[in-house]
């Protein structure tokens, strides 16, 4: 990485075999995504399967903890999308996708074999952060009321890396990021090696800090293969 080896695809058609090169089609483009669209989506169809339970629970001072995770974990993606918007615009060559969800895979992060573990479900990203220093994912913590681990985020970086390495051929190192927002003192329970623990104000200065690990074309490649949807669920 931050060189042009030979080992890295020299045009973006030829680290791309299987993906369009070109415009893409509105519903492929990731980059028109909204902020918690994946979330989202889920609470409202959650809310019309427990729309009467819901209505009687609020009623009576009473709130379904699902639906209020569900909002929870909006809020949190929101903030942190608040605080990257805030580094596009001061620094362009950072990329930032939001909402990515990808297909199911097995255990081994490949499509299910005959034979093969069991899938593990969709991955489920609030944030990939694209820039000089490398690839982000990012996973937001708003007001926790319960111990927070690593595994769930270093589990994504891991997946992250797998599907984008297969995309491009640019060998990339997919850093997880577990952003707490409205908590002063973050808390990870457990092992976090390879996890970065961050607030909403840490997150842009802590990203800017880090040094240079892509060059300008596998910065663009990489991102022409985040941005497609195809990516995610070939």
């Amino acid at each position: 990485m931050g060189t042009d080896s030979p080992s890295v695809p020299v045009t973006v058609a030829d680290a791309l075999p299987n993906l369009r090169t070109g415009r893409l089609a509105r519903g492929d483009d990731l980059t028109n995504n909204r902020p918690a669209m994946h979330l989202l989506a889920q609470r409202r169809a959650y809310r019309r399967k427990h729309f009467a339970s819901l209505v009687r629970g609020r009623l009576r001072g009473q709130y379904d903890p699902q639906h209020r995770a569900l909002s929870r974990r909006i809020a949190g993606a929101r903030a942190s999308a608040r605080e990257l918007w805030d580094l596009v615009a001061q620094r362009p060559v950072w990329r930032v996708i939001q909402s990515v969800r990808s297909a199911p895979a097995t255990r081994a992060g490949q499509r299910p074999t005959a034979g093969s573990g069991p899938p593990v479900g969709a991955l489920e990203l609030d944030q990939v952060v694209i820039g000089p220093a490398g690839v982000f994912v990012v996973q937001t913590v708003y007001r926790p009321t319960q111990d927070v681990t690593a595994d769930a985020a270093r589990d994504a970086a891991r997946r992250t890396q797998e599907i984008l390495g297969r995309a491009t051929r640019v060998p990339i190192t997919v850093q997880a990021l577990i952003v707490f927002v409205r908590s002063d003192q973050p808390r990870v329970v457990g092992p976090r090696d390879d996890v970065e623990v961050l607030t909403t104000d840490e997150l842009v200065p802590w990203l800017e800090s880090r040094r240079p690990m892509l060059t300008e074309r596998e910065l663009e490649i990489v991102h022409l293969a985040a941005r497609d949807r195809r990516t995610w669920v070939s």
